[in-house]
């Protein structure tokens, strides 16, 4: 045999799922992944107002709803993180519902609003937050 493959590899304690800051910060949701580099720390980024709070919040759920379903496309039967998934998956439709209504709609084709307010707000990227 050419090559050996460790098959649990894929296999985890329940536990090791980190919560939505740590996970965003350190860039995976599982707190065995991360190795630290020499004595460098990540630091938390800190909303200046509520918008950008809300549209943090959007980019965390959006990033741990990405990287669970990476490890869910390798584990199907894990119930517990797919129940961890589902969640993450509503409450950010909730945080983008409620961005769109207060601010501006995040993608051209989710403007049901009928304000199409897709050109006429700083972009998340320019800094412009009132």
């Amino acid at each position: 045999m050419l090559f050996e493959f460790e098959t649990n590899i894929y296999e985890r304690p329940k536990n090791d799922i980190l919560d939505l800051d740590d996970g965003f910060t350190k860039g995976n949701m599982f707190a065995d992944i991360y190795d630290e580099y020499k004595d460098y720390k990540p630091k938390m980024i800190k909303a200046q107002n509520e918008r950008e709070a809300l549209l943090f919040n959007i980019y965390k759920l959006d990033f741990a709803i990405n990287d669970l379903n990476l490890y869910l496309a390798l584990n199907p039967d894990d119930k517990s993180v797919y129940q961890l998934f589902t969640k993450y998956c509503l409450m950010y439709r909730k945080c983008v519902e409620e961005y769109e209504k207060k601010y501006q709609v995040l993608e051209l084709t989710d403007d049901t609003f009928g304000k199409y307010t897709w050109g006429s707000n700083p972009w998340p990227w320019e800094g412009e937050y009132v």
